[in-house]
């Protein structure tokens, strides 16, 4: 099921209690799925898949994309281990790399992550695939 499909940009100001994703404006496109399937009754690992690429337009996070994902998690209520963080290399490539947050200390109240990368396993470039044709078969239907 498709939460959101669309392009999430910020203005680099801080405007509530959240630093900015970046302190330039910029956005990514961004789609997020819910996977998990009611019918089997099993839940997923991860029962979210979000894939984000860089628009072009303003600050690039893909060096750096720990507040980004932070900020995606509260502004959508996902929980950051409960979601397969699905960068694309260029809007629409089909390329796809995996960023692994791990969890790596606590600064306080914050929690510290180490980023990793990774090709996509088959069986998780499956469902990115599955749900991106879904979504195109939905938008063409529209």
């Amino acid at each position: 099921m498709i939460i959101y499909a669309d392009i999430y940009s910020w203005d680099g100001k801080k405007t509530d209690d959240q630093e900015p994703v970046a302190w330039f404006p910029g956005s990514y496109h961004l789609k997020i799925f819910d996977v998990r399937d009611n019918v089997s009754g099993v839940e997923p690992l991860k029962p979210y898949i979000c894939i984000y690429a860089e628009t072009g337009l303003g600050m690039s996070i893909s060096a750096k994309p720990e507040k980004f994902v932070k900020r995606i998690c509260s502004d959508f209520n996902l929980e950051m281990e409960k979601v397969l963080w699905v960068e694309e290399l260029g809007a629409s490539s089909g390329e796809f790399e995996i960023v692994v947050f791990t969890r790596s200390g606590k600064l306080g109240e914050v929690v510290l992550y180490s980023i990793s990368r990774r090709a996509p396993m088959p069986g998780e470039l499956k469902s990115i695939e599955k749900e991106l044709a879904a979504l195109e078969k939905t938008e063409h239907m529209s």
